[in-house]
């Protein structure tokens, strides 16, 4: 039966599809189909298929705002068996979705029962709860009946549905939307009702109004759960002109005084998507951290956010409840704690304080997924709105001169009362019998042969002669707003603000723009000597001047470099792919072990391994250089990062790889370079590129064919030393200074001239009075 079914309509042998072809297109079909069938809301009624599904069948079974809930089940089977085919338990989640008025800023369906929690709690049972429409969705529904939209087949075909829902207001902006399709997926935010109105009225009156003026009518998302949004509108305004982004938003809080000097910070209301369990179940975390997958031990950042946390907050406890729906109550560890001190802590290091994404990706009114900008949406909206009134309008003068020709036969026979009731008395076929007699349509014919026998008394005519009035006003009134653009759009604006009066609230979240909420650690500063092996190992041991001779290592490591800096400095390294990583050096582990490989505090990318290491104040310069001899100069404090996945830094040409970078303070101005074929040359610091951002930089010193640049070194008036083999093999060692480096003065990018006494792999170090901390 599966292969009947999957080869039913496969091709003839001239029609032969490769399998690659064959799984393309079926594939495609999946793709589309999710896309345009489950995942992505429509512009013109802001509902994906089950929801418009679920809506619907509701509608259809009379459970408006004022009838009486039945149970969620009853609708679940009801849209499964007429519209959906799907699972009941998807169907029963969008049901539930839109019940909650934590999710939805408009909530479309009145839930009776248990139907979850902001807190992450699930809806009960299907069984358990009910349901029925709220007014909200009397904006998508109250003129379905009127041919404002197209009915399409079901499923099986037994029953028409709506293609839309005549939404009489921007529901894709009202509740937003949050879905993942195939290849795409779409996060919509909640906007204010009336602010929303008044952007489309803006549009219908002028649809080239700019963003500016649009964003001055609706400033900004409207979360169902308040918060404040601390983006700043420049930002806000790049979001909405591209239809992607993401907003920070905040929790909001107040102070409240206790007896005895005490305080204590309550926040109410929360980031939209936030949870206040998940707050508490951060601020447990920070406060007993668990060690991590593959460590023997707490990591240092782990053990700072522990240290930064307790020495602000002493307890927090949720009071959330019926009288208020948020209420987290934060204490301070003493009442002498700065408020603004534990508010950014909890800011900094929970949810108190996140990003809101938006991806504005919709079906358009042309039945194709797209991302667009507010501007867009606004217009393609008011165009479905216009047409929508349009039709409305042509159904409603189709009912009214269908009225008007019945009323008008109902008047022609209460004036010939007796001859009609005489034909019908003594005809056979009395129909054709009155439409010959009176001129009457086959309709009005039916209509009077249907009519009552009290319709026929005298009080009937001057009610037909009042309706008559009536539809014959009303018609030329359709006549005259289906005749003239400008009137529609007139009539159109007037249901809108109607609308916005009866159905808007105010607004809730507030916008004002802030800094982002980040807490120093403070650090002691004190000196240390950070101690590097050749294997990558890393150590801090307190105090400089030791010697480096005293150092122990592993079995089969040994000493690569020592640096004096303090605990405020920082330890970076440089990987072989060019990307710089940065670790503070207060995280580094102490001296009394043989520390931790470097590889361990940072996350280097796949293929890449740790080439050197070194440490520097932020204030340090440092020269970078690559053996293909191009090298650019910046400051310590450009290589920081922010990750634990640093930050692409040096450019690396094929084949080309990088050299341990020189770290050089103020003063020290003679950058010295050395070839692979033993010639140096100085140059002025001065004209090596400084690259704030890194880069490739220029050339450095002019090397020839297949050949490399070993080192390059930054020196002052103390000069450098000169290390390599000499004649035989014998280790030489000389210090190069005063005229003798100027004797290898050039400018840069030239070849230098060879060292003497000549040296073969020559290495360059400081002498040790140019080492400063």
């Amino acid at each position: 039966m599966i292969e009947q079914d999957l080869f039913a309509d496969a091709p003839s042998d001239d029609e032969a599809l490769t399998l690659a072809t064959y799984a393309e297109r079926a594939y495609l079909d999946y793709a589309i189909s999710v896309v345009k069938g489950r995942a992505l809301p429509d512009v013109c009624d802001g509902q994906k298929p089950v929801q418009r599904r679920i809506l619907h069948a509701m509608n259809e079974m009379g459970l408006g705002p004022s009838a009486k809930p039945v149970k969620s089940a009853r609708v679940v089977g009801d849209v499964l068996g007429r519209f959906h085919p799907h699972g009941d338990v998807a169907a029963y989640e969008a049901l539930v979705r839109m019940a909650q008025d934590f999710t939805l800023r408009y909530p479309l369906i009145d839930g009776q029962g248990n139907f979850g929690s902001r807190d992450g709690d699930g809806a009960a049972a299907m069984r358990y709860t009910e349901a029925r429409l709220t007014r909200f969705a009397e904006l998508l529904l109250s003129e379905i009946d009127e041919g404002t939209v197209d009915f399409v087949p079901n499923y099986d075909g037994s029953t028409d549905e709506p293609r839309l829902l005549p939404a009489r207001l921007p529901f894709v902006l009202l509740n937003g939307a949050s879905g993942i399709a195939v290849g795409m997926a779409t996060e919509i935010p909640p906007h204010n009702l009336r602010e929303v109105a008044a952007a489309s009225v803006a549009v219908l009156k002028n649809p080239a109004t700019p963003l500016d003026e649009l964003l001055a009518l609706m400033p900004g998302p409207d979360f169902p759960g308040g918060g404040q949004i601390i983006t700043a509108p420049e930002d806000i305004r790049e979001i909405y002109a591209g239809g992607r982004g993401s907003l920070k938003a905040r929790a909001r809080h107040r102070f409240e005084d206790l007896a005895r000097g005490q305080w204590q910070l309550v926040v109410t209301e929360l980031p939209h998507g936030v949870s206040s369990q998940k707050v508490l179940e951060e601020i447990e975390e920070l406060t007993n951290p668990k060690v991590k997958a593959g460590k023997k031990s707490l990591t240092p950042e782990q053990l700072q956010a522990k240290q930064a946390m307790l020495a602000v907050l002493d307890s927090v406890r949720d009071e959330s409840g019926k009288d208020a729906a948020v209420r987290l109550v934060f204490e301070p560890r003493s009442s002498r704690i700065d408020q603004d001190e534990l508010l950014n802590t909890l800011l900094a290091q929970t949810s108190l304080e996140a990003s809101v994404p938006m991806n504005l990706v919709m079906i358009g009114a042309d039945g194709r997924p797209r991302q667009k900008t507010l501007p867009q949406i606004l217009g393609e909206w008011c165009a479905f709105r216009v047409d929508t009134v349009t039709r409305r309008s042509r159904h409603r003068l189709a009912r009214v001169d269908d009225r008007i020709h019945i009323l008008e036969g109902r008047q022609l026979v209460l004036l010939n009362i007796d001859e009609v009731i005489r034909i019908i008395r003594e005809s056979d076929e009395p129909k054709p019998a009155l439409i010959a007699a009176f001129g009457l349509s086959d309709r009005q014919a039916e209509d009077i042969l249907e009519i009552r026998l009290r319709q026929l008394a005298r009080l009937e005519a001057i009610r037909i002669e009042k309706e008559l009035a009536e539809l014959r006003e009303e018609k030329g009134g359709l006549e005259a707003l289906l005749a003239s653009p400008a009137a529609m759009k007139r009539q159109v604006i007037r249901e809108i603000e109607a609308d916005a009066r009866r159905y808007g609230d105010d607004r809730r979240t507030l916008i004002e723009a802030a800094e982002r909420a980040s807490v120093e650690i403070r650090v002691a500063e004190e000196p240390v000597t950070v101690i590097v092996s050749e294997k990558g190992w890393v150590r801090a041991r307190q105090g400089h001047g030791h010697d480096g001779s005293q150092f122990g290592f592993k079995s089969g490591d040994a000493f690569d470099g020592a640096f004096e800096v303090l605990t405020t400095d920082q330890l970076f390294v440089l990987a072989t792919n060019g990307r710089v990583h940065s670790v503070p050096v207060s995280q580094l582990p102490s001296a009394r072990g043989d520390g931790a490989p470097v590889t361990s505090l940072i996350e280097l990318e796949s293929g890449s391994r740790a080439a050197f290491v070194f440490a520097a104040p932020e204030s340090a310069g440092v020269l970078f250089a690559t053996r293909g001899g191009n090298g650019f100069a910046c400051k310590a404090a450009d290589l920081v990062g922010r990750t634990k996945q640093g930050k692409s830094f040096l450019t690396l040409d094929e084949g080309d790889a990088p050299l341990r970078p020189a770290v050089f303070f103020d003063g020290m101005d003679t950058v010295f370079c050395v070839s692979e074929g033993g010639r140096g040359l100085a140059f002025p610091l001065s004209e090596a590129r400084q690259l704030r951002s890194g880069g490739r930089g220029t050339i450095l010193m002019g090397l020839e064919p297949k050949e490399s640049l070993l080192q390059a070194i930054v020196c002052g008036a103390a000069g450098l030393v000169v290390r390599g083999a000499g004649r035989g093999g014998k280790s030489v060692e000389k210090l190069v200074a005063g005229a003798a480096l100027a004797g290898y003065a050039g400018a840069r990018a030239r070849k230098g001239k060879l060292i003497e006494p000549r040296v073969k792999q020559a290495s360059l170090a400081l002498p040790r009075t140019e080492f400063k901390t």
